[in-house]
This record gives C-alpha cells, sequence and structure tokens, in this order.
C-alpha cells in the first residue's frame, strides 16, 4: 500500500487566474485572506493573483484570456452586452456603502448640501464614480447648479495632489481613503454612497467562458472557497484586519473602521439581487454606454455558486 502511495501522489492543485481591479478595495481582499489561510488551497484551487489599476486593463486582461477570473465592478457587466466572452457568477456586494465622498479639511463642506456647485473628482468619463457624482445631483434636485464631476482618475497619490492644489473639493473612492485622509487631517469621509443610492450590484465575480467551458468545477471550487473565506472574515476581525494592512498599506486603526463598517455588507452566498442588478441597468441607461435595452439574464448566473 505504501509503494502505491509513493507511486500514485495526490492530484496537483488546479490554477485559476485572478485579477483584482484596484489592489486596495477592501471587496476583493477576501481573496487575499483566502490565500493566506489556505482556503482555496483545500478547495484544490492555486491561485495566481494580479492586481490591476481600474477595470478597463482588467477588462483587457479577461479578454485577451490572460486572466480566468476578474473582481469588479458590476458595471462591468455591460462588457458582456458588448461582445466580451465573459459572465457573472457571483456577486461580492450590492451595498454602496463600500464607496464614498471625501471632501478636502478646507473646502468648507460640513454637510451634504454643501457640495452644491463642489468639484469632486471621478476616475473617468461614465465610470460608476462619475455616476455617484450625478445621482446624487439628481437626488438633491441640483440640475446643473449640482456639485461637478471632475476626472483625475483613482489613485491615492493624484487625489491628494488634486486636494492640495484645490483642483477639486473633494472626490468619490473606497470608504478607506475617506478614513486614510482623515487620519492624515487633510480631509474625510463625508457621507457613503448608501446615505443616497439604493441597493446595486456594486462589486461582482466574473468569469471569462473559456475557464466556464473548460473547468466549471473549478469555478465552484474557487467560489466556494470564496464565501468559506466570508464567514471566516467575520469571525476573524484581528487576522482580517492584519491582511488588509498588508495589502493596502492602510493603517491598523483605518482598517479596523472599514472592517466594522463594511463586514457586514459583504454578501454570504453570491446570489444576485434583481433590485441591485435593476440599478445597474438604470447606471447603463443614465450613461449611454450601451445602445437599445438590456437583457439582465444574458449578463449573470447561478448555477456555479455553492448549493444551499
Amino acid at each position: 500500500m505504501l509503494a502505491v502511495l509513493c507511486a500514485h501522489p495526490a492530484a496537483a492543485a488546479e490554477t485559476l487566474r485572478v485579477g483584482k481591479a484596484v489592489a486596495q478595495n477592501f471587496g476583493f481582499i477576501p481573496l487575499d485572506v483566502g490565500i493566506a489561510n489556505g482556503m482555496f488551497k483545500a478547495e484544490g484551487i492555486e491561485i495566481e493573483k494580479f492586481d490591476f489599476t481600474g477595470g478597463s486593463k482588467q477588462q483587457q486582461a479577461l479578454t485577451a484570456g490572460s486572466i480566468d477570473i476578474a473582481l469588479g465592478a458590476g458595471t462591468d457587466l455591460a462588457f458582456i452586452v458588448k461582445g466580451a466572452p465573459e459572465l457573472g457568477v457571483a456577486s461580492i456586494t450590492s451595498s454602496p456603502a463600500f464607496m464614498g465622498i471625501t471632501v478636502a479639511e478646507d473646502a468648507g463642506v460640513r454637510g451634504v448640501d454643501d457640495l452644491k456647485g463642489k468639484r469632486l473628482g471621478v476616475t473617468s468619463p461614465g465610470s460608476l464614480t462619475f455616476w455617484l457624482v450625478e445621482e446624487l445631483n439628481r437626488v438633491k434636485g441640483w440640475g446643473k447648479d449640482g456639485a461637478a464631476p471632475i476626472v483625475i482618475g483613482g489613485q491615492t497619490a493624484i487625489e491628494i495632489a488634486a486636494l492640495k492644489t484645490h483642483q477639486v473639493d473633494g472626490f468619490l473612492a473606497n470608504t478607506a481613503t475617506g478614513y486614510a485622509f482623515d487620519e492624515l487631517k487633510i480631509g474625510h469621509l463625508l457621507l457613503p454612497a448608501s446615505a443616497y443610492v439604493d441597493e446595486i450590484e456594486l462589486f461582482t465575480t466574473i468569469a471569462s467562458t473559456a475557464i466556464l467551458e473548460k473547468s466549471p468545477d473549478a469555478v465552484r471550487r474557487f467560489l466556494k472557497a470564496w464565501y468559506d473565506t466570508v464567514a471566516y472574515m467575520k469571525n476573524h476581525k484581528a487576522e482580517t484586519v492584519a491582511t488588509m494592512h498588508t495589502i493596502t498599506g492602510f493603517s491598523e486603526v483605518v482598517e479596523e473602521r472599514e472592517y466594522d463598517a463594511l463586514m457586514p455588507a459583504f454578501s454570504s452566498d453570491g446570489r444576485f439581487k434583481p433590485k441591485a442588478l435593476e440599478t445597474i441597468r438604470t447606471i447603463f441607461a443614465d450613461l449611454k454606454v450601451l445602445d437599445g435595452p438590456v437583457d439582465l439574464s444574458q449578463l449573470t448566473t447561478e448555477q456555479y455558486l455553492p448549493k444551499k
């Protein structure tokens, strides 16, 4: 028996190439926590991780076949309508609380009504952050006199420079950036996007059709490991915060604030909420990123999720 075991070692883990749209985003941290704590290995999955500087570059890699799975924004589902060979396979979160408006300390902004007429930095034209500024204007009824979205990109160094040079009065970004700026005494998180936006398919796991055809079981095991990791994170704050600090570079104080505010907002099962997807449809229409109506049923599937 010993000879047989030696002659037939355990099968090698299957490798999946997984990309994060932004390395520092808390919504994608379960990948790092799962790697560090062996959740993916327990499911026979070896992760080859790629960090991108935005959703567009990540989508290029997914379309080119350079990665198998993308952890990105729900608005990236628009690429499927445009013919990209991919499919949304799980919801990461339907809470807009992961995003928020950070303002400079010297911008004279003490409440949401003070944002009228202010300049808010966004990552790019037609982006989710752009829409969040426009949605604030709509909700408040400000029209053309509302907050103005100014394209500055999404890098922290650029955001700091834009604030210090008064190019913008604030910006849309992940909430941790607001907490970090508060710690540096140069700005603070004024309000989360959840203060004026309801459910939205904010972050989504998207898989290439190639990996879904080649190894559907690997995708199923990846998703099982992901939601096992989310469950672990909810019961292991100290360990999760330590990993967050290592990955993002933000202080542990900042990461503790982010954990407390957002950990309950993670999806525990990956199911897509119809109302959250309808908000995505609204965004597509508002930003005019697609021509004609959108069949939401063609953008996502739940067939690879862990069984209840």
